[in-house]
Parts: structure tokens; C-alpha cells; sequence
């Protein structure tokens, strides 16, 4: 009886943490409205972006942040409002190799631990 009390606490809270996992990061989604007259396309393409990193979606049109970017020794260089102006390098196991249905450079990122890390980037290149 306690072993099955146990199990339905612990079904509890991992529905729980679940709900708020969900919630959490709908309020951290970016949505500025930078691709509003996007092509349904192109916000397909957003859409449809995976980390060649984790294989888990980059997120959509709204977290992709418009970038700059440099190549230095053959690796990707990039800056963005949120690296506050500053030249930071690109994980090569975030770049994703398909072509850039947006053309321009686009990061999605996040804060971990106060640093700034990039989830994905796509280099620019055109359509």
C-alpha cells in the first residue's frame, strides 16, 4: 500500500513538473514581431530547423534572432543584439548545413548559468 502511495506522489509530481516545464517556456518565447510579413514558407522553414547537436527543434520563426556573422580559421563567428555587440564563436556541432530559406543569419539562443549559448545557427547564404 505505501509502495503504491509512493508511485501515485511520484505521478504527481512529474505531472506537475510537466505542466510547468510547458507554461515556463511559453513565457520566455521571443515573439517581436521581426517575422511578421515572412513568407509562409520560409516560416515553414524556421519551423522545421533541428540542432544538429541534440536532434530537438531550435524552436520557431519568433526565437531566431537576425545575425552577423564572420568565418575565422574555417568556423563560424557571430554577433547579435544579445552578445551585446561582442564577437562570439559558433559551436560547430550547432551549424545547420541545409540551405538558409531565410538567406540571412539566424541564432537562436539562450542563457545557461548567465552565459549566453547559441541552440542553433543558420549562416547566411540566400535562398
Amino acid at each position: 500500500m505505501r509502495r503504491l502511495a509512493l508511485l501515485a506522489l511520484l505521478a504527481v509530481f512529474a505531472c506537475a513538473t510537466l505542466m510547468f516545464v510547458s507554461l515556463f517556456s511559453q513565457l520566455f518565447a521571443r515573439d517581436n514581431g521581426q517575422w511578421n510579413d515572412i513568407d509562409p514558407k520560409v516560416r515553414q522553414w524556421f519551423r522545421e530547423q533541428k540542432s544538429p547537436k541534440t536532434g530537438g527543434y531550435c524552436c520557431n520563426e519568433s526565437d531566431g534572432t537576425y545575425a552577423e556573422e564572420e568565418i575565422r580559421d574555417g568556423h563560424y563567428w557571430t554577433r547579435f543584439e544579445e552578445s551585446n555587440g561582442n564577437w562570439i564563436p559558433v559551436p560547430d556541432e550547432v551549424v545547420i548545413r541545409d540551405p538558409n530559406r531565410n538567406g540571412a543569419p539566424v541564432a537562436w539562443w539562450y542563457f545557461e548559468k548567465g552565459i549566453l549559448q547559441i541552440r542553433c545557427y543558420a549562416p547566411g547564404g540566400g535562398v
